[in-house]
């Protein structure tokens, strides 16, 4: 098969997270009939999670019966954060990048066979934000992703293969696993990942290492935009911009 789904584990357990994934995702506090409905499962299963997480401190509740994270969420990701001196400290270099090539610039690393953003700045956004991680399942179509997969050893990145998931996410994404091996044997030669419309229809990314002076593999950094932009700049150019701060967040790990 060339395409592969996650094998579902403790049913509980996954809408557990589910729920705290979607109040993540909101901007606002959440009524649990509304949680019910965008989780697609009853009001009684969600009131049963939402009364085990409020005990824990993974949810708070406001006057008005709606919810949100709780305060144990905060301090469980606190110590969880193995990237925060490095998200932190290259926030300069990404405002500086992304106010240069005029693109939306991603920061991102892989853990666990998945794909976390440490940072994103959007090409018109005044502010960093942390946003939903959409990205965890989409090594495989993403610049960043690929990026990422091609710095390991052809034998580690087979079993990754096998591992992932592989979803089509677009018509131009590759799931085949031979198709991704060849991929991402040519990215490993020639230093740099590029897409168009393999992760979302009309976007197209490139992407480089970003490599600490003693050679250990920190993150991959990406430039994306529309395709209507593509041709502002050369790839030559947009990859000197990449390369040159990619070089400057790597150096960060000395500090």
């Amino acid at each position: 098969m060339s395409e592969i789904e996650p094998k579902p584990l403790i049913q509980v357990l996954e809408r557990a997270i589910n729920l705290l994934d979607l109040l993540a995702a909101e901007s606002e506090p959440v009524r649990a009939a509304d949680i019910a409905g965008k989780l697609g499962i009853s009001q009684q299963c969600v009131g049963n999670l939402l009364r085990t997480l409020y005990h824990r401190g993974m949810v708070s509740q406001d006057a008005d019966r709606r919810y949100r994270l709780g305060p144990h969420c905060f301090y469980l990701g606190f110590f969880a954060d193995n990237w925060r001196a490095l998200r932190e400290s290259s926030r300069p270099l990404i405002s500086e990048l992304r106010n240069k090539s005029g693109n939306t610039v991603f920061l991102g690393a892989i853990e666990n066979d998945k794909l976390f953003c440490l940072s994103l700045l959007r090409n018109k956004d005044k502010f960093f934000t942390f946003p939903p991680q959409f990205w965890t399942e989409q090594l495989h179509s993403t610049a960043c992703g690929q990026m990422l997969m091609a710095l390991l050893s052809v034998a580690e990145r087979q079993k990754m293969l096998k591992r992932i998931c592989r979803r089509r996410m677009t018509e131009m994404t590759i799931t085949d696993p031979e198709l991704l091996e060849t991929r991402c044997a040519a990215i490993a030669e020639a230093g740099f990942a590029e897409i168009k419309e393999e992760s979302v229809r009309g976007i197209w990314s490139l992407a480089v290492p970003v490599i600490a002076p003693n050679g250990r593999i920190l993150a991959s950094l990406s430039l994306s935009d529309k395709l209507d932009s593509y041709r502002d700049k050369s790839r030559d150019e947009r990859l000197d911009m990449l390369y040159d701060y990619a070089a400057k967040i790597g150096r960060l790990a000395l500090k």
